[in-house]
């Protein structure tokens, strides 16, 4: 939270810990009701309704509105602050949500509903330990890639704070699986019949054998709660009292773009999404979740031209449409220099080549993507820069690929990870987690512990304001502690009295990023207190 002083628009916050946890998760009693998303709905609203409904409507530009004083999103039932605050092991980032056992491969697993038809078939069991899953396979088509994508993406995802499913690799044998008497399958027209033996036929006829007769999919462990259908990137739901924040106002939602932009993860709709209740039986609260990333990394599609499209454009993009009925076609697009990269078919158009994150397009249009501001991407960036070789190395060995496969999605996803971290670190200020050591403050430059600048090249430059009256004062030069964070001394101030403290990071070759602006206050004894972080776009001072 944030107040306007009287010295012309600048902001003092009160001498207070920031907010760190949201209480959206304050127990209710009445259970909400299933919100149902039909799939070709979900199309039709975004690509159509939406669109036209939001033509002559004024949407105000604005910052997102579930962020603290430090500039960053509390944990809340959308969000939990992990390795963008606190770090994370590469091992910890590679177990991700997983914390209890694979469902055994001795089965037996019994089958209780399944879903033939579509790109990726699957079905739901329930295993020898009472756990169920949700099973899918990879296809004839894509190899490894869909089963690699969701285990993987669903890793990354959690490691940045979002809440996801336990997906996992496993090999099994058809021997295992029993149909259960009541279990049931969907027909060519989406009806439910009964599951017979021939509907497992059809499953397995678009799932990738391996030459010693077993199978290869995931598991998807079910989540925490009962389903209450998706939730959407938009509005609010009416019956939940905690749901108070509009859903493309949520920073969490509007940066989720920067990441769906690095992992080509272009099938973000609410039909990937679950929310579910939450309770102990009398009261509850309601969590959200994303599902289903096995279309990143490079899905193949038919016909060619489409595939190639994927992350360029809308499936019905009408500014390019009228452009090119204007133009002819004469225009060229991302697309048509799309090419295969170095994992051939396997991972297709994921490449690093030609990828800008700004101009990334999700299949249908995204009411918090479109919403997003350069401060959003920004925090999304400072979370993406904590993923180093080491965490993506120990992720992507959770896709159990073969080795060549490994080492080159490995390449992608480091080189995508750095074209993000180039764009999004350069301009806002990539310092971060202040913090007070004697009459010290120190800070932590993002964008050198991820390697974008040389330490060698880096320089800094900092200016502090004391009291309301916004005093001039001057700053010694900042020091390395050694631990990759920069440190300056501060200037005494009478207890009470607020510092504002810009400290900016440039590079030999004179490019600079906007500052950083702390705000202290004087506790006295030359203690100090932090109490927020701005992230201004000028190097304007303070008025």
């Amino acid at each position: 939270m944030a107040v306007t002083g009287c010295g012309g628009g600048t902001r003092w916050f009160p001498a207070q810990e920031p907010l760190w946890r949201d209480p959206d998760q304050r127990a209710f009693a009445r259970e909400p009701d299933q919100y149902d998303s039909p799939f070709a709905w979900d199309a039709a609203n975004q690509t159509v309704f939406r669109p036209v409904s939001r033509f002559f409507a004024v949407d105000p530009a604005g910052e997102a509105a579930n962020v603290n004083a430090m500039d960053e999103v509390p944990s809340s039932s959308w969000f939990e602050n992990r390795i963008g605050r606190f770090g994370m092991s590469p091992e910890a980032a590679a177990q991700g949500p997983c914390t209890t056992p694979p469902p055994a491969r001795s089965g037996p697993w019994v089958i209780t509903a399944a879903k033939p038809n579509g790109f990726n078939p699957g079905f739901f069991i329930k295993a020898s330990d009472g756990k169920r899953y949700l099973v899918k396979f990879d296809g004839v088509v894509e190899g490894m890639r869909p089963t690699a994508a969701d285990v993987i993406g669903t890793r990354l995802f959690h490691a940045a704070g979002y809440f996801v499913p336990c997906n996992r690799v496993v090999y099994f044998d058809r021997s295992i699986l029993k149909i259960d008497a009541k279990a049931k399958s969907e027909n060519a027209r989406g009806d439910e019949v009964k599951l017979e033996e021939q509907d497992l036929d059809r499953v397995f006829s678009k799932a990738l054998r391996l030459a010693d007769g077993r199978y290869r999919a995931t598991t998807s462990l079910f989540v925490e709660g009962k389903p209450l259908g998706p939730w959407t990137y938009e509005g609010r739901r009416s019956d939940d009292p905690n749901d108070v924040v509009n859903h493309e106002d949520r920073r969490e939602l509007r940066g989720l773009e920067v990441m769906a932009a690095w992992l080509a993860w272009f099938d973000t709709r609410e039909q990937n999404t679950m929310a579910t209740w939450v309770n102990d039986g009398k009261t509850g609260h309601v969590r959200h979740y994303l599902l289903d990333v096995g279309n990143a990394y490079g899905s193949i599609w038919e016909p060619p031209m489409m595939g190639r499209r994927i992350g360029h454009s809308y499936y019905l993009d009408v500014p390019y449409v009228l452009e090119d009925f204007v133009t002819l076609g004469a225009i060229e697009r991302p697309w048509d220099r799309a090419r295969f990269g170095r994992t051939g078919k396997a991972f297709s158009y994921f490449r690093v080549e030609d990828f800008d994150p700004e101009r990334f397009r999700p299949g249908y249009p995204n009411p918090a993507f479109v919403r997003k501001s350069e401060r959003d991407a920004a925090w999304m960036a400072r979370t993406v820069a904590r993923f180093s070789d080491e965490h993506l190395r120990a992720i992507v060995k959770t896709g159990l690929l073969l080795p060549d496969l490994e080492s080159r999605l490995l390449e992608v996803l480091i080189g995508r990870r750095d074209v993000v971290l180039r764009r999004y670190l350069t301009r806002l200020s990539p310092l971060a987690w202040p913090e007070v050591r004697g009459n010290q403050l120190c800070l932590e430059d993002l964008a050198l512990s991820a390697k974008i600048v040389k330490k060698e090249a880096r320089r800094y430059a900092a200016r502090a304001w004391i009291g309301k009256s916004l005093a001039l004062s001057a700053i010694a030069a900042t020091r390395w502690d050694g631990q990759g964070r920069i440190c300056l001394a501060l200037p005494s101030a009478e207890a009470g009295s607020p510092l504002l403290l810009d400290v900016t990071a440039a590079t030999r070759d004179g490019s600079s990023t906007f500052p950083a602006r702390v705000h202290l206050y004087a506790l006295g004894d030359l203690r100090y207190r932090v109490v927020g972080l701005e992230r201004p776009d000028s190097h304007d001072p303070p008025s």
